[in-house]
């Protein structure tokens, strides 16, 4: 049975439907906010899709991994979640990647309209986006946060290493200590808990538990769902050319109190 997606038109146009048929979109990461993104994409109508995961599911997912069932621990997330899509569109194209590496990355990302990273890891991290920078792809990010938030990273905009000051900068990959990503994601960190309240929901030793490594990252689904929306809804945008995109300095929601923090390309608070 084919897909419909007629209840998409009157909020796109037609051609911004074949736009989104024609165009390819490559996730990497598709855990909690790269899984919300991919199947938002898919059920948008985004006809070729490359999702790029090394994981299983585990019951540590089951809290805000939109994909993760019991019958489903054990399996791999891409090969759940290309079925998955197929299931939903059996018309789409999806090609599976089982890691970031520099061997593969070339092959993720090729003849991508537009790139999102789901992933946590800084290494893998910093690989996809030095590739999607040096073929002038389009990055949608999220970054660690207790708000809901989405980083569009354009040809033309300073890449996260530049704008944050990360110790990586220029350094080959192979060449970055744990030191150096420790760093880079206290610099993270640092910047999206200058947001609003943080200090309300997250304690700052919790913080520096999840930077040393004594605890994992704590994630809760309005704010994982929220931001996987968050990130496919920029990825339309570009591949549909309409809207005002996040810059790099991102776009946060406060769920809590209801508010907005919308930053320009010069990190102007709007």
């Amino acid at each position: 049975m084919q897909a419909d997606f007629s209840r998409n038109l009157g909020l796109l146009s037609t051609e911004h439907q074949e736009a989104l048929r024609t165009s390819k979109v490559a996730v990497c990461g598709v855990g909690g906010m790269g899984g919300i993104a991919v199947e938002a994409l898919c059920r948008m109508g985004v006809g070729t899709i490359t999702i790029a995961d090394h994981d299983v599911y585990e019951s540590s997912n089951i809290n805000r991994q939109l994909q993760c069932l019991q019958s489903k621990m054990g399996k791999k997330k891409t090969e759940v979640i290309a079925q998955r899509l197929r299931d939903i569109n059996p018309e789409l194209k999806v090609e599976t990647f089982e890691a970031v590496t520099a061997q593969s990355v070339p092959q993720i990302v090729a003849n991508a309209d537009i790139v999102i990273n789901g992933m946590d890891c800084i290494r893998s991290s910093l690989i996809l986006e030095r590739e999607a920078r040096r073929l002038r792809i389009t990055i949608v990010d999220a970054w660690i946060t207790p708000f809901a938030s989405v980083f569009v990273m354009t040809p033309d905009s300073p890449h996260w290493e530049e704008f944050l000051d990360f110790p990586t900068r220029g350094r080959a990959v192979e060449e970055i200590s744990d030191e150096d990503v420790t760093e880079c994601l206290r610099r993270e960190i640092q910047f999206t808990l200058s947001q609003f309240h943080s200090e309300t929901y997250v304690e700052a030793q919790l913080v520096e538990d999840v930077l040393l490594g004594r605890r994992p990252r704590p994630s809760l689904v309005p704010v994982v769902w929220l931001s996987g929306v968050m990130m496919a809804n920029e990825a339309m945008k570009v591949l549909t050319a309409q809207g005002t995109l996040a810059s790099h300095w991102g776009v946060f929601y406060d769920q809590y109190e209801h508010r907005i923090a919308y930053f320009n390309p010069t990190g102007e608070l709007r």
